[in-house]
């Protein structure tokens, strides 16, 4: 337990469920700060932007969560601008990523047609407002060449209610009509995992990730070189734990973030 000293950490039930914090948060991260731990919030959630993250970490008492929030659309913006610089994008997705996507300095480009040459990469993400028409412009964009990149590949986003169509049901549809596949920067792929390693200054070896997912925190922390904890605050349950194999089995198993930071004060 002495030689973590990064922790990539999850966000819903890790560190909050919904309106609140989960046992052991607020304490961490104060720890992690007070020894000089590096430290990284992790969101595979495909609309939000890392400022609404923050916000949204501040307001339920997160300390210092600023400059610390890495997100799936995010991530994938960063991975198009390395390999594209100021190049286009168009974005099926909503209009949050559209703003990450030019904070990287991109364009975003066929917003209401396919006006100008193809983009050098088609972005997809969760989009509220997907026609038939949008579907037929990331369907072009990816037989004209533009790279297909995707922030996730969840089936379905659970709300209140049940279930809706999640991003991958999107990105199966393109799939499915183009014969490509997507290249997948979120959770369970590691893309979003060296991003977080490059932004925290940190090697695979010295640190944890720590999620509720076994398919995946687990499978994209190892499939990135990293040692992963399971807590049981969230999806998985202990006994499925001990039955997973192969990559998604834990190294650790906790209760909760409170139970790992008594481990690593005891060691």
């Amino acid at each position: 337990m002495q030689d973590y000293h990064a922790f990539i950490l999850d966000l819903d039930g890790v560190i909050y469920r919904g309106d609140r914090l989960l046992p052991g948060a607020r304490e961490f991260i104060s720890w992690a700060d007070d020894t000089r731990r590096k430290l990284i919030f992790l969101s595979n959630n495909s609309f939000a932007t890392p400022d609404e993250v923050t916000a949204k970490l501040a307001r339920l008492g997160a300390p210092h969560p600023e400059g610390r929030v890495l997100t799936s659309g995010a991530a994938a913006a960063r991975q198009i601008a390395a390999r594209h610089p100021g190049g286009s994008v168009f974005v099926l997705g909503v209009a949050s990523v559209e703003r990450m996507v030019e904070a990287e300095g991109l364009r975003a480009v066929w917003r209401e047609g396919m006006y100008g040459p193809p983009p050098d990469a088609l972005l997809v993400g969760l989009d509220f407002n997907l026609s038939y028409d949008r579907l037929r412009r990331g369907l072009r964009a990816i037989l004209a060449g533009a790279d297909f990149i995707a922030v996730n590949r969840d089936p379905t986003l659970p709300v209140e209610d049940g279930l809706n169509p999640g991003t991958g049901s999107i990105v199966a549809a393109l799939e499915y009509a183009s014969g490509r596949t997507a290249e997948i920067v979120g959770k369970p792929a590691p893309g979003m995992m060296f991003e977080a390693l490059r932004e925290m200054g940190a090697e695979a070896s010295e640190t944890l990730v720590v999620g509720d997912g076994l398919e995946l925190d687990i499978v994209a922390g190892h499939a990135a070189g990293i040692d992963a904890a399971l807590v049981l605050s969230g999806m998985n349950t202990r006994a499925q734990a001990e039955a997973a194999t192969g990559p998604s089995k834990p190294d650790l198993i906790f209760g909760g973030i409170g139970d790992l930071l008594a481990a690593l004060q005891e060691s």
